[in-house]
């Protein structure tokens, strides 16, 4: 099974160390292409930025024959338009993970970044319909390429935000809304007290049971456009 994985070189890497025997993943980190990614996605503008660029490249990972295709981002930005041009699953990391916290909890929080990016992440909720499961919706308070460096005091921050969320709005489990503050689940999950998703592995997991069950989106619901050449 080879997965293309929408990403950076460590992030793969991570993956490649997660994934089952038989399964290869890259990110055809030799494809140019024409659009160009954000170093971050904080705004809907960044969206639209990053959903040209999933868009083409899964149209370029079909087209090299990979089985699969995982997109980088909580947000999903191009996911559905890709599932447009493509017959190959296109794996959106906030949708696996919202609909994977339903299935572990009754009432979950999630962390968003910035406040700024607070209404994305409800409009997302909404769109997956987990509105009334969310317990909360919380702001972290810091920006996306500081989560990265996981300083100490961002990690006890985070921690101390989960906890809040469990004592003071119910949650039984924790989405981080950020890849990159996913990636620190396992971390953090043991000193919060309940499940932290992490979006990331899950979408790992989800791309291997789809390729792994024969399955992918329906044609009815992403048609391909006529006008691109569709029957």
């Amino acid at each position: 099974m080879r997965i293309c994985f929408l990403g950076t070189n460590e992030r793969m890497s991570y993956l490649q160390g997660l994934a089952s025997p038989g399964v290869e993943l890259d990110n055809m980190a030799d494809f140019a292409g024409t659009a160009k990614r954000p170093s971050s996605i904080e705004s809907r503008g960044e969206e639209i930025e990053l959903a040209v660029w999933v868009i083409e490249r899964a149209i370029e990972a079909e087209r090299r024959g990979f089985d699969a295709v995982i997109t980088g981002c909580f947000g999903d930005p191009g996911v559905e338009a890709a599932r447009e041009r493509v017959r190959i699953p296109v794996i959106a990391p906030g949708e696996t993970a919202l609909l994977t916290a339903r299935m572990i909890g009754q009432h979950f929080s999630v962390l968003s970044p910035l406040p700024e990016t607070v209404p994305i992440v409800r409009e997302q909720i909404h769109r997956t319909g987990m509105h009334p499961f969310v317990a909360s919706i919380r702001s972290f308070g810091v920006p996306v390429e500081r989560i990265r460096d996981r300083d100490p005091k961002t990690v006890a921050d985070l921690i101390a935000l989960g906890r809040r969320c469990v004592n003071e709005d119910g949650a039984d489990a924790i989405v981080c809304a950020c890849a990159s503050m996913s990636l620190l689940a396992d971390e953090i999950a043991p000193r919060i007290g309940v499940p932290v998703v992490n979006s990331v592995r899950l979408s790992l997991r989800a791309a291997e049971m789809l390729v792994g069950a024969g399955l992918t989106h329906s044609a009815v619901t992403f048609p391909q456009p006529v006008k691109l050449g569709a029957a």
